[in-house]
């Protein structure tokens, strides 16, 4: 049943060249400002609305976009909560963590990803990343309010923060405790103050955009006037940096490459279904144009038909087909995504992730676009979210944490960081920062150097000191499930286990003729059982089952 919520609040003050005074007057005695809250927890939440909430934010053309998570021992969890919403008080928020991570990308993509609709937020250059790496949301035409606000007269060395602007803009005081900005976002259902909270950040940066836009260019501005005159912040991460006359300038964004948070998808086709013979015209393989033009080209071979073109070599080849392996390479693939049939915008997916494979035994490493499948975008991100479920479930089982936990490469020493952060605040701002704040800071810094007074000197050393100390016990994630499952069932089990979650959670209707979990298994486990050659690693790590042993022999 759908559990979505029309919450009915308090009415907006409607501000015009008359009534902005009272709106200022109304907006001092109360932070709210929500006319409609949209709560989302479900998927036929946002089936049954959707069309209202899209035709609402392209009429409004900008729109306030924030993020609210929860923090479990200093380990950021993903995003709970989605908030957007426009500067008349219609909000949306959308509870990602209540939400099908499968669904995720496809709901809101088309929103979020939108041209025509700037989002707007302090530090949202942040809250966007997160999104992306949390669920593979790609916002773009974002812009962070403090490169329009730092050059507003009233806010010169004020705080720029969103309480800051709100506050001194708006005359808006909004409720920052940390009781409700910590609070837990992932509850079964959110408290009235919770809803209230993160409704009025998203209003408010949206309402801060339109007062700066009206400080600026007059009542009567458009927002496309604006827009041109914010073109060089957008999809841009907010940086300040003093000068000599400790006076924060805007690092110029044009001069910074801009790092896209998605590879773009493949321009040309991945299979050129070019054919490889033997000498007596048997069929080798399937390859790439350029690969066929290479044997041509060296004299290996000689072009025999143009469609499709096929290259017959003039040598005998180390191997013939055999068994799965070499089978499955004499297929022909398609150009499509494996999942859902479409035939433009790929990306490259690796069933068995790299950072996995890179310490298989070098034959495991051989010929591998078997686990190379041709996934379109949305389907490819999909598959990267889930993934990162079956990396929790390994980080878990092998002991193997990644990401910012206690064990990655480099800690970070807090203690030294207070003091680093100290020194930074009192060399950049501090003739801004009253006396008694001062003299904390500086103390900070000399309790750590163990000294009486902290000169410039030692600021200026403390500034730049190293906030990172080297784990000696840091052993790779990949490389600890490597090792993990050497021991642990062998590595013929852990490509089974890659190969069979793709399958189960993306339900593939298009994959190559052959295409197996247990591919490569049985001709590597015939070279170990025979001893046709010998290895650079201990057989015992691929797991050669007592079943598969004896069918190779009863086969011979």
């Amino acid at each position: 049943m759908s559990i979505l919520k029309y919450l009915p609040l308090k009415s907006l003050a409607v501000a015009s060249a008359v009534g902005f005074l009272a709106f200022k007057l109304v907006s001092n005695r109360s932070a709210t400002m929500r006319d409609k809250c949209v709560l989302i927890e479900t998927v036929s939440d946002w089936e049954l609305y959707e069309a209202k909430i899209i035709n609402e934010f392209i009429n409004s053309k900008v729109i306030g976009l924030d993020c609210e998570w929860v923090t479990v021992e200093d380990k950021r969890k993903p995003v709970s909560l989605l908030q957007l919403a426009n500067k008349e008080g219609f909000c949306v928020l959308i509870r990602l963590s209540c939400m099908p991570e499968w669904s995720i990308t496809a709901l809101f993509s088309p929103l979020l990803e939108n041209k025509f609709i700037l989002k707007v937020g302090v530090g949202v250059y942040e809250d966007v990343n997160k999104l992306f790496n949390d669920y593979g949301l790609d916002v773009n035409n974002f812009l962070d309010l403090r490169y329009l606000a730092h050059d507003v007269e009233e806010l010169q060395g004020k705080s720029l923060s969103l309480k800051s602007l709100a506050y001194e803009l708006l005359n808006i005081d909004l409720n920052k405790s940390k009781s409700l900005r910590c609070s837990n976002w992932d509850a079964p259902i959110l408290s009235k103050q919770q809803v209230n909270y993160a409704a009025d950040d998203a209003i408010v940066a949206a309402k801060i955009f339109a007062e700066i836009k009206r400080r600026k260019l007059g009542w009567f501005s458009t927002n496309d006037d604006y827009f041109n005159k914010c073109e060089s912040f957008i999809d841009m991460p907010f940086r300040l940096t003093p000068d000599s006359n400790n006076k924060d300038k805007i690092v110029n964004p044009i001069t910074k490459s801009q790092k896209n948070r998605y590879s773009r998808p493949r321009q040309k086709q991945m299979y050129d279904n070019c054919q490889l013979l033997a000498p007596d015209g048997e069929l080798l393989s399937m390859c790439d144009r350029t690969k066929a033009q290479w044997y041509i080209y060296k004299g290996l071979g000689n072009k025999v038909n143009d469609d499709p073109f096929t290259v017959q070599l003039n040598f005998e080849p180390s191997g013939r087909p055999t068994l799965d392996k070499v089978f499955f390479y004499c297929k022909e693939k398609l150009n499509s995504c494996v999942v859902c049939g479409k035939t433009e915008n790929f990306h490259r997916k690796v069933v068995v992730p790299s950072e996995y494979r890179k310490y298989f035994p070098t034959l495991m490493k051989k010929g591998l676009s078997h686990d190379v499948l041709l996934l379109c975008m949305h389907c490819h991100k999909k598959s990267n979210i889930l993934d990162q479920q079956m990396r929790h479930k390994l980080a878990v089982l092998c002991d193997a944490p990644f990401g910012p936990d206690k064990d990655v490469q480099n800690k970070l020493d807090k203690e030294i960081s207070k003091v680093k952060s100290a020194a930074m605040a009192l060399s950049s701002y501090k003739h801004k920062i009253p006396e008694q704040r001062r003299e904390e800071l500086k103390n900070v810094i000399a309790n750590y150097y163990e000294v009486a007074t902290a000169t410039d000197e030692l600021v200026e050393k403390a500034k730049n000191i190293d906030t990172n100390s080297s784990n000696s016990n840091f052993i790779p994630h990949g490389q600890r499930v490597y090792e993990y499952f050497c021991e642990n069932g062998g590595l013929f089990e852990f490509e089974k286990m890659w190969r069979q979650h793709f399958l189960d959670i993306m339900k593939p209707q298009y994959l190559p003729d052959m295409w197996s979990v247990e591919h490569n298994h049985k001709r590597l486990a015939t070279k170990i059982v025979n001893h046709k050659r010998e290895f650079d690693f201990d057989e015992k790590i691929l797991g050669l089952t007592p079943d598969l042993v004896k069918e190779i022999k009863e086969l011979q």
